[in-house]
Order: structure tokens, then C-alpha cells, then sequence
């Protein structure tokens, strides 16, 4: 009877799984096929032919062709995307290291600390646009200009900061005391033992953290909206031109961008492969 059920569930299972996987990279697909659309084509099926023109605009913003239409977006999208990424490597930084330092703070305890934890959590909650709307007002009031690498930042890394802090809490959550303690008795400083015992175990921690701020940061709109100044990030530029003429080059960034957010996922299942691969191995030698 359980051989007879495992056979009746195991396809079932493979169909959800293929179907879910179907849901997930089907648009990539047909978006990065529509991204070689031809001169004349437009953003849908059937295709007008075949070329590379819309890379090409991809990474000539602003210069007119005998393809150029009236309408068309001619922002540079790669100037956006530069700038998001360099605040997302930032966020991703700022973000893991104080949240790092405030779960430290949270496993030794300190008085209101549930308190505080769940005012944190509050950056989750609140919507997105409410973030945005208040910052812009804050800046306005004390007359600071707001510029994606100051104001936006800051915003930036109050939305992953929470993120972060529950990742390291999870995993200290299941952290052996006792090693640290073993390296105390043994005569190691408070800095030595996190040097040398606590990072090297949370290091998986440390990538998931650096993982989540990185796409929470790279894909974040609301809070980017109000807050970042004249120059915009990709989300804004995106949103932007969506409401002009919609043309390839906008299915050209996206086919790019989603291969980079497969680079960075890659990246990181390297990194956690041999950070895990290091800890077996560490606790083969004792």
C-alpha cells in the first residue's frame, strides 16, 4: 500500500514542481526572446524579425537612430542600474554589520529589549509609501537635499535592517554557547572569540544577510520613491518608463538584470557550499 501511494504522489509532486518552475522562468523566457525583437518590432508577439538594436540602445541612451520613435523612453537605464547596484552593495554591508552587532546586543539581553525588538520590526510593517512620504518630510524640514546615496541610503538600509536581524537571530538561535565559552576559559578576549569562533560559524549567516539586503535593496521602489532626488534608481526609472511607449529595450534590462540576479544567486550558493563544507570540517578535527 505505500509502494502503490508513493507511486500515485510522486507524479503529482514532479507536475507541482514543473509547474511552479513553468510560473517562475516562463516571462524571463518569453521576455528574453522579445528582447531580440527586430528594428520595427513592438513589445509583443509576433516578432517583426530579429536584431540586437535594443542592447544597443540598451547602452547608447539617448542617441537617435533612424529607428528612433516619437515617444520612445531614451533615459539611461545603465546609469540607474549602476547606481542601484552600488547602493544595494552599501545597504548589503551596513545592513549585516549593525545587525550583526544589535543580535549580539539581543543574545545577551538588556532591559526593554522586546520592546525594542518589536519597534524594529515596525520597519517591516509599515507600508512602503508611508516610509517614503515621511522621510521626504523629515529631509524637507531640516532642509538636507535628498540624494540616493545619502537620504536614500539611510532609507534603504532602515527597510533591510530588520531582514537581517532576523536571519542572525535564527541562527543564533541554534549557536553553541558552550564554544564560546570554551575559548574564554582558554584565555581568548571578548574580540578573539568573536574573531576567530562566533564569525566563522555565522558565516552562513553573514551571506544570507548580505543576500536578502542586497535584492531587498536592488528591487525597492516605495521607499525609493520620495527620498532618492534627481537622480533615480533603476525600480524609479523602470516605473517611469513604462508610462511612455513601452519598446524592447526595456525587456533587453530586464533579460540583463535577471541574469545578474542569477549570478549573485550562484554566488551565493558557492560561498555557502564551502562555508558549510569548512564547518564539517571543522567539526570532524575535534
Amino acid at each position: 500500500m505505500k509502494i502503490s501511494y508513493a507511486r500515485l504522489t510522486r507524479p503529482i509532486a514532479f507536475l507541482y514542481l514543473g509547474f511552479i518552475l513553468m510560473m517562475l522562468y516562463f516571462p524571463f523566457i518569453i521576455m528574453a526572446i522579445l528582447s531580440f525583437q527586430g528594428p520595427r518590432g513592438g513589445h509583443t508577439f509576433p516578432m517583426r524579425g530579429t536584431s540586437t538594436i535594443w542592447y544597443w540602445k540598451l547602452f547608447n541612451p539617448g542617441e537617435l537612430t533612424e529607428y528612433s520613435d516619437v515617444g520612445e523612453f531614451l533615459g539611461n537605464y545603465l546609469g540607474a542600474l549602476q547606481r542601484s547596484l552600488v547602493l544595494a552593495v552599501i545597504t548589503l554591508i551596513l545592513s549585516t554589520v549593525f545587525a550583526l552587532m544589535a543580535a549580539q546586543a539581543f543574545r545577551r539581553g538588556f532591559r526593554g529589549s522586546n520592546i525594542v525588538f518589536y519597534v524594529w520590526l515596525l520597519g517591516i510593517i509599515v507600508p512602503g509609501i508611508t516610509v517614503s512620504l515621511g522621510s521626504a518630510l523629515i529631509v524637507q524640514s531640516l532642509e538636507i537635499a535628498p540624494h540616493w546615496l545619502t537620504t536614500g541610503l539611510a532609507v534603504h538600509v532602515i527597510w533591510t535592517l530588520p531582514f537581517s536581524l532576523v536571519v542572525f537571530l535564527m541562527f543564533f538561535n541554534r549557536f553553541d554557547t558552550t564554544l564560546e565559552d570554551a575559548a574564554l576559559t582558554l584565555g581568548a578576549t571578548r574580540w578573539q572569540t568573536f574573531r576567530h569562533v562566533t564569525l566563522p560559524i555565522m558565516q552562513p549567516a553573514v551571506l544570507t544577510s548580505m543576500l536578502f539586503a542586497f535584492t531587498l535593496s536592488l528591487d525597492e521602489f516605495q521607499r525609493s520613491l520620495l527620498i532618492t532626488g534627481n537622480e533615480q534608481t533603476l525600480p524609479i526609472m523602470v516605473m517611469a518608463s513604462v508610462t511612455t511607449r513601452v519598446t524592447p529595450t526595456l525587456y533587453a534590462l530586464g533579460t540583463l538584470t535577471t541574469l545578474l540576479s542569477f549570478a549573485v544567486v550562484a554566488g551565493y550558493l558557492a560561498l555557502m557550499t564551502a562555508s558549510l563544507r569548512r564547518s564539517r570540517r571543522m567539526n570532524l578535527s575535534r
